[in-house]
Parts: C-alpha cells; structure tokens; sequence
C-alpha cells in the first residue's frame, strides 16, 4: 500500500499536478532578542524579507505561507505588499500561528493548497539561507524521501551536572546540528501525532522519527545564522556587509 501510494505521487509530480511550497515560521515571541527580531532592520530591510526574497526567487516554488504571530498578520500582510514580489503578493498567504512552533506549522500545513506535495519549512530568523541551498535539499528530499539542512558538530561538547560543572565528555562523532530549511511531503507531515498530542519534538525531522521516517542531512557550510539574540543581528549585518544578498 505504501509503495502504491508513493508511485502515484511520484506520477502526479511528473505530470506537473504537484508542485513545491514553503512554510515559513514567523510566530515567535522573540522574548531572547527583546523586541520582534522579524521585523528588526537589516541594512534598512526587516529581517524576514530576507527569507521570502530568496524563497520566492526559487523557480520551482509555486506558494509561500507564513505563519506569523496571532494579531500581526495585518502588519506583515503590508510588508509583503510593500516588498513589491510582482506576482507572488497573490502566493503568499499569511496565517495566524499557534501556541508553539509545531502548531505553528500545522497551521501552515492546512492552509496549502491541494496541489501542493513538497513543502520546505523554514526559520523566518534564518536571513542567509541561499537559493542553492534550498533547491538542494529539495534534490535530495526527492531522492530520499526527506532532507534537512544541517552542520556536523566541530566543538567539543561536555554535559554539566546541576551545578554547571563539566561532568561527561559526549562524543561528537555522529553528532550533526540541525538548520532549516526542512522539505519533507505534505503528506508525511499533516496530522503528525507528535504535533497533536503533549509532545514537543524540536523539529519536524524529530517529529518524524516518531513515525519511523528518517530524514538525509544534507551538510551546509554556508552562514545560515538563526537570530535569536541581538548580537546575532549584529553577525548577519557584518556578513551581508561584506557579501551581497539580495
């Protein structure tokens, strides 16, 4: 049955029935940063228009959804517009998130549209994700059924006890730190136990692990700064000030 189902999705997207998407995560409190990060200037544009630039400049990226904090949505509804995207003010939907991250991206999930089979989901806080990076971990969900950007861990990492004392040494050797974007199918993510009940997985992949799906790391060694502090801001504003992004 499983093969069945995954040979008729494979024929609906070589019939250009099926297409890709991308949610992307605006909905956090940004209560690390002290003030709303997504709309924190970065060479005199919010932080988030960074991400939605380079999604929708993606060629096979037919819809964006973003999901952002409940109340906000008129303001971000008018940077979009403000953005000036030629068609893609029609593509971005704009939806209200949920208490946590993963509702967030259910909220996002209902709100596709029917055609839609591959779904990047991505951290509004993550500016200098590139345009390459993103079609690659599409290739390579397509090739393995998921894929998440990620970096292999270099430091040395020790677990602290109560006190924060070193205390165990942990081996890093198979060890890798997750980035978005994330690009699994519609259908693996929609209804996820996981998001429904009093669970909270960190990631879909963690999600999907639950359900036994395994997802490939694609390695990144490209800048993919999450904001979350202030100095990070301060980060990605050196690094665009030196290397062009549009």
């Amino acid at each position: 049955m499983e093969i069945q189902k995954r040979q008729q999705q494979q024929k609906l997207s070589s019939s250009g029935l099926s297409y890709n998407a991308a949610i992307i995560v605006a909905a956090g409190s940004s209560l690390r940063f002290g003030e709303d990060k997504l709309m924190a200037l970065v060479q005199d544009r919010p932080l988030i228009t960074y991400s939605l630039r380079t999604f929708a400049a993606i060629p096979s990226m037919e819809e964006i959804i973003l999901v952002v904090a409940t109340g906000r949505e008129e303001s971000f509804s008018q940077l979009v517009k403000e953005m000036n995207l030629a068609d893609w003010n029609e593509k971005i939907k704009i939806v209200p998130g949920g208490k946590d991250r993963h509702e967030s991206v259910q909220h996002g999930l209902h709100a596709l549209s029917e055609g839609v089979e591959w779904i990047a989901i991505h951290d509004g806080a993550r500016p200098l994700i590139s345009g390459s990076m993103i079609e690659l971990t599409f290739q390579k969900a397509h090739e393995h059924g998921a894929a998440a950007l990620a970096t292999r861990v270099t430091e040395t990492l020790h677990r602290v006890d109560k006190k924060f004392l070193a205390d165990i040494t942990v081996d890093r050797t198979d060890l890798w730190s997750m980035q978005t974007p994330q690009v699994f199918r519609k259908a693996d993510l929609i209804g996820l136990p996981a998001l429904q009940e009093n669970q909270s997985p960190t990631d879909e992949v963690s999600a999907l692990l639950q359900r036994g799906i395994k997802t490939y790391l694609v390695e990144n060694r490209e800048p993919n700064i999450k904001v979350t502090y202030p100095e990070d801001l301060k980060l990605v504003t050196a690094y665009l000030s030196t290397f062009h992004k549009p």
